[in-house]
């Protein structure tokens, strides 16, 4: 915890996902609302299929971030680490030139409850 879930469209030219994983990990672990480095895991995914809009066009994309924490954090901080990766993303996403892209933060709560981790070692 906390995952951070990117899915981008796949007209996104030179995209170097392992990168922006790397610059938004580091990003959120900046933001001092996570204790380590470690809880942080991330992914993303080049998504194939996709509609911007009523009819394909190639001159639209987006990136997608998701970002899941457990309950418990102010509407405002929540507010601070959402625009903080937007900005990490601007800064780290090559430019796409003739080209219109999206790109979105959402933030997710996980109820504390209700979220599961154990860490295994052999």
């Amino acid at each position: 915890m906390p995952h951070i879930h990117v899915e981008y469209s796949n007209n996104i030219k030179n995209i170097d996902a392992k990168q922006v994983l790397k610059t938004l990990n580091h990003t959120l672990f900046a933001t001092g609302h996570v204790s380590s480095a470690l809880d942080i895991k991330s992914r993303a995914v080049c998504q194939q299929d996709w509609l911007i809009g009523l009819e394909p066009d190639e001159t639209q994309a987006y990136v997608h971030i998701k970002l899941s924490l457990l309950s418990g954090r102010s509407l405002e901080t929540q507010a601070e680490i959402s625009e903080q990766l937007l900005q990490a993303l601007q800064q780290v996403l090559p430019a796409q030139s003739g080209m219109t892209v999206q790109m979105c933060v959402e933030v997710l709560e996980m109820t504390k409850t209700t979220y599961s981790k154990q860490l295994v070692q052999a």
